[in-house]
C-alpha cells in the first residue's frame, strides 16, 4: 500500500465512503495512519466496507461508520457529531457521496430528476462542508475540505446535463469557499475524476 504521509492521530470524514473512491479515499487515510469515520446511504454496504477497512488495516478502533442520506440536514448534523464523537476531532472531510444521472436529454428531463441530483451532489456537499467547517473553525487547528466533483463540470455531459450541472455547481462552491475560510487555516479543493476503475 502507498504511504505518502504520516496521518497518525488524524480524522477523516469521508461521505460515500462504502464504495467507489471514497473506499479507496478510507483506504490510502487508513494506511496513512489516519482514523475515518465513512458515510454510506445503505447500510449493510456500510456495514460491510467498516469491516472490510478494519482487516486491511487490522485495527478497528480506527474505522467507524455511519448511515447518513447526505441530503438530509437534520442527519447530517446528528451523523458529523457522531463522528467528532467517535474521532475526537475532524481534520479533514471529503464529500464525496454523489449519485448519476438517469441519460436523460433535456428535452425529457422533469424538474423532480434534476433537483434528485441537486439534493445529493450540491445540497449533500453544501451541508457537510457547513457542519465540517464550524467544527473546524471551532477548534481552531485548521482543516481541509476536499469535495468530489467530475470532468463533467468543464466538458459537455451530454444527456447527463443535471449531472455536469451539479459539479459546475461544486467547483464553484469549492473556490468561494476557499478565499472565504482560509483565514480559518481550512483549505478547501476539488478533484474531477474521469472514468475510474473501482
Amino acid at each position: 500500500m502507498y504511504k505518502p504521509f504520516d496521518l497518525t492521530g488524524h480524522g477523516s470524514v469521508i461521505t460515500g465512503g462504502n464504495g467507489g473512491i471514497g473506499y479507496g479515499m478510507a483506504r490510502a487515510l487508513l494506511a496513512s495512519g489516519a482514523s475515518v469515520a465513512i458515510w454510506g446511504s445503505r447500510a449493510e454496504k456500510t456495514e460491510n466496507a467498516r469491516a472490510a477497512l478494519a482487516k486491511e488495516c487490522g485495527d478497528a478502533k480506527r474505522v467507524h461508520a455511519f448511515v447518513c442520506d447526505v441530503g438530509d440536514e437534520d442527519q447530517v448534523g446528528d451523523t458529523f457529531a457522531a463522528s467528532v464523537a467517535a474521532l475526537g476531532r475532524v481534520d479533514s472531510c471529503f464529500a464525496n457521496a454523489g449519485i448519476g444521472g438517469k441519460g436523460k436529454t433535456v428535452l425529457d428531463m422533469t424538474l423532480e430528476e434534476f433537483r434528485r441530483i441537486q439534493r445529493i451532489n450540491v445540497e449533500g456537499v453544501f451541508l457537510t462542508f457547513r457542519a465540517a467547517a464550524r467544527h473546524m473553525a471551532e477548534h481552531g487547528q485548521g482543516g481541509s475540505l476536499v469535495a468530489t466533483a467530475s470532468t463533467a463540470a468543464v466538458e459537455g455531459a451530454a444527456r447527463n446535463s443535471h449531472y455536469g450541472a451539479s459539479k459546475g455547481a461544486v467547483t464553484a462552491y469549492v473556490r468561494a469557499l476557499a478565499v472565504e475560510l482560509a483565514r480559518h487555516r481550512i483549505r478547501v479543493n476539488s478533484i474531477l475524476p474521469g472514468w475510474i476503475e473501482t
